[in-house]
């Protein structure tokens, strides 16, 4: 049994001052004031001092890669995993999705028998997939291979209802709505993306259980006055959480504090991150295209749009207090008890609470990253 006695935790909705955080192994046992210390006889060697804060991991819903390793064709691998995961607990995220984009169908079930076999063992912060397309329009497919965009089969979504994922992002003018229905129904988070769907379309998705939006504002139908299109769609719903990326590129600061306004506790962080995240690599494959990162450290495809981010989990916060308008508390919410929210997860992950996984942060008053906790375990 160990404890952590911090000037300020973040509990996932509300700082804790001078509170004290017990765990035994992988699991929170207590969250309080220092009295818990005698109530649960911690000696001074299993006791942590820090005048810092202490947060709850980042939980990231969509990253594509990390640390010069790609969830794609080849690197669909539990070596890829355990890079990703290195990366990114480096820079303050323990749990995430590893997100794959519009693939043959070869691969995506190389993907699921991947995710499936995984245990508490080699699962190294993976929560599950997040298959993103290949069910999109050809008008908004942005980064994604036009050739594999299609309607895939009722067998492959029966499997996919059947693996360790998490979320399927869509386009429900395309997809059948009764697959909506039918992912809804194995507890999978049906997400709206790259898409030109007009309001009425993403409305029908969500009556039939669609209930996020896939990186707000980019990839989908643009809102106007007389056909608010999927953006109107999304920032007036009263059930879908929206993801946002908030590098500054993929959408103004503006913007994102627009979305926040309009989605509240609805708005999630993401960083969208593909493999330059955390390295130095100016160039690369990203699919079926080479990317290349400018000199604005935008990811730019051969398309001419943009293809994922390398922004950094911790940047994201940074980002959101420093150029966004958010308070930290709201800031800390939407990368931590909000996306766990949204997963059905918030009794795992995303919350310090008894119960939930040993996964923190400890972040000095500039938010940058002093230690990291996974499973109760020291990573940084």
């Amino acid at each position: 049994m160990k404890a952590l006695k911090a000037k300020n935790i973040f509990n996932g909705t509300s700082f804790l001052s001078n509170g004290v955080m017990i765990w035994d192994k992988d699991k929170i046992i207590a969250l309080g004031d220092e009295s818990l210390l005698a109530q649960y006889k911690i000696e001074d060697k299993d006791l942590i001092h820090t005048d810092n804060m202490v947060i709850p991991g980042f939980v990231d819903i969509q990253v594509n890669g990390a640390g010069g390793a790609d969830f794609y064709g080849e690197g669909l691998t539990i070596k890829t995993l355990h890079e990703m995961s290195k990366t990114l607990y480096k820079y303050g995220c323990t749990s995430f999705c590893p997100t794959l984009i519009t693939s043959t169908d070869e691969d995506i079930n190389k993907a699921l028998d991947l995710a499936n076999s995984l245990t508490d063992s080699t699962a190294m912060g993976v929560i599950g997939l997040h298959i993103e397309g290949p069910m999109f329009s050809q008008e908004h497919k942005g980064a994604h291979n036009p050739k594999l965009i299609r309607v895939l089969s009722s067998e492959l979504i029966d499997k996919i209802c059947q693996s360790n994922v998490k979320i399927v992002s869509l386009s429900p003018e395309v997809a059948p709505l009764e697959y909506v229905t039918r992912l809804t129904n194995a507890g999978i988070k049906v997400s709206v993306a790259h898409t030109n769907a007009t309001l009425d379309q993403v409305r029908k998705a969500e009556a039939k259980g669609s209930c996020l939006g896939t990186h707000l504002y980019n990839g989908m139908s643009r809102f106007n006055s007389r056909e608010p299109n999927t953006v109107g769609a999304l920032l007036t719903s009263k059930t879908s959480y929206s993801s946002v990326i908030p590098d500054g590129n993929h959408s103004d600061f503006s913007s994102v504090i627009m979305a926040h306004k309009c989605l509240g506790d609805r708005f999630i962080t993401i960083t969208d991150g593909i493999l330059a995240m955390g390295t130095d690599i100016k160039e690369f494959k990203l699919g079926f295209q080479n990317v290349h990162i400018d000199e604005k450290n935008r990811c730019v495809g051969d398309y001419g749009g943009l293809a994922g981010s390398m922004i950094t989990p911790i940047e994201c916060l940074q980002n959101l207090v420093n150029f966004c308008e958010f308070s930290l508390e709201e800031a800390l919410a939407s990368y931590t008890s909000i996306p766990a929210k949204a997963l059905g997860m918030e009794d795992k992950i995303g919350n310090l609470a008894p119960n939930n996984d040993a996964d923190f942060v400890i972040l000095d008053d500039e938010l940058n990253v002093k230690s990291v906790y996974t499973k109760g375990n020291i990573f940084l």
